[in-house]
């Protein structure tokens, strides 16, 4: 199983991955650069956000009909005379570990890049040329930008040319691009297994360069072919430092295309709308819609419910019954019904006893109704020693919503102390469940982690499920 921490970086990575085939199949070739540096920002923020966002209430929601109508099902708990279980790492622990490490590695990488850098800062010296400071540093080191400052060796760029390069730092440091670069490393570092995170870092790096040739070439005059033969001659220099995006930037080729082509006309605009109608709409089909949510035929439950009903073992106050005989019981009569699934049972269910008395289960259910006069029957007591069943003592407050919403009284937000109210799977206050005599097809009481899984923070309380004939 998938720790939560993981599953979530999975879906951040995969919903930024589709964000990301949108960028370079419709918006990558276009001019609209500024545009771009937005789309790619709000694509990270957007993918960080999607696996917490419900977007199911976008989706027609159907109630589904109840499998089995259970009148006060309650629900097993682990038996107090359990062994202890070895709590050693599991497999989940050294995933989370094992990923953990990689994280760890890459940020301990990055704080020795920034401790690199602040070297090469520390050993620079203040600097001007054509009315512009800079930070002038040893060897042959490509142009780089990083916050505020820029970094080059002028022994290394003819007089003619410091102008150009200084412009092109001077946009990435009015614009702030150190933050975008910062953003990327670090997104890398904590989703380091995901190709998205590589490949964001790497679109984000290049569209940055877009817009500061962009600039240069609009501020300057300068002549296309002028700068791009800078670029081509500055490529031979060594990169800077592995934390920002050196004036020579490998994706050369794909610059001096963008560069030579023409500008983007405003219909092209139309491509973000389509892109973004194509994300909202996969969003929403992808949506995870909550359990309660999910249409199902009425028809396949029916049967669904029919055969399990059909199939399953019955037991009456701890004696083997039928279906027929369970079902000639007065409810009112009944304390409890008990319906365990298939071979999900509780810990410690003694399934070979149960195997050897009444035959091979499979995935049939057992459904152990027991009676108010049979409750305390010594024929229940054996039955539960035996095959070592051991149900959740029902609380006083449970019984009493309980008794209230099949006696048709009226419950209040004080009785339900917090617990999500659903009635035919759609969440109620309580004044608004009106039933009459007769409705109530089953109550469902469920505990706080079970109300969690199913309906998440919601349900940190437990809930109260209705479902009425």
């Amino acid at each position: 199983m998938i720790p939560p921490l993981l599953l979530y970086l999975l879906k951040t990575q995969v919903a930024l991955l589709l964000l990301l085939g949108v960028y370079y199949g419709l918006l990558r070739r276009l001019t609209f650069h500024q545009l771009n540096r937005a789309y790619l920002l709000a694509a990270l923020a957007l993918a960080a956000l999607y696996p917490v966002l419900d977007l199911s209430s976008l989706r027609p929601a159907v109630a589904p009909s109840v499998p089995l109508a259970v009148v006060l099902p309650t629900w097993p708990a682990a038996p107090a005379t359990l062994p202890a279980v070895a709590t050693g790492p599991t497999s989940e622990s050294w995933l989370l570990m094992a990923y953990g490490l990689g994280v760890a590695v890459l940020l301990i990488l990055l704080l020795v890049q920034g401790a690199s850098l602040w070297r090469l800062h520390r050993a620079s010296q203040p600097a001007e040329a054509d009315g512009l400071q800079f930070r002038a540093v040893a060897g042959a080191v490509s142009p780089f930008s990083f916050g505020r400052a820029i970094y080059l060796n002028p022994a290394h760029h003819a007089p003619a040319e410091l102008p150009t390069i200084l412009l092109h730092e001077q946009v990435h440091v009015r614009q702030v691009h150190t933050l975008d670069v910062l953003l990327g490393h670090v997104h890398r570092a904590l989703a380091w297994a995901s190709p998205a995170a590589w490949l964001w870092l790497r679109a984000a790096q290049e569209n940055l360069e877009f817009i500061a040739d962009a600039a240069v070439l609009h501020e300057s005059r300068l002549a296309p072919k002028q700068y791009q033969y800078s670029l081509v001659r500055l490529s031979a220099l060594a990169a800077g430092p592995a934390l920002v995006t050196p004036f020579s930037f490998i994706t050369l080729k794909n610059r001096i295309r963008m560069m030579n082509s023409l500008p983007s006309g405003r219909r092209q605009l139309l491509r973000y709308v389509a892109g973004f109608t194509l994300l909202t709409g996969l969003a929403v089909s992808c949506a995870t819609p909550k359990q309660a949510e999910l249409p199902k035929p009425v028809s396949s439950v029916e049967q669904q419910a029919q055969t399990m009903a059909d199939q399953a073992f019955y037991f009456v106050d701890g004696l083997p019954s039928t279906q027929a005989a369970a079902q000639q019981i007065d409810p009112a009569a009944l304390k409890s019904v008990h319906v365990l699934k298939g071979r999900k049972f509780m810990p410690g269910f003694n399934e070979a006893a149960f195997r050897q008395d009444f035959g091979e289960m499979g995935d049939k259910g057992v459904i152990l109704l027991v009676t108010k006069q049979g409750e305390n029957s010594d024929a229940l007591r054996a039955f539960n020693t035996k095959y070592n069943i051991t149900f959740r003592v029902q609380s006083p407050q449970d019984k009493a919503v309980v008794e209230a919403i099949t006696e048709n009284k009226s419950i209040t937000a004080a009785d339900l102390k917090g617990r999500l109210l659903l009635l035919n799977a759609k969440e109620v206050l309580p004044e608004e469940v009106k039933t009459t005599p007769g409705d109530i097809q089953s109550v469902y009481v469920l505990d706080a982690e079970q109300a969690v899984k199913k309906y998440g923070e919601k349900g940190r309380q437990g809930a109260v499920l209705i479902t009425t004939k």
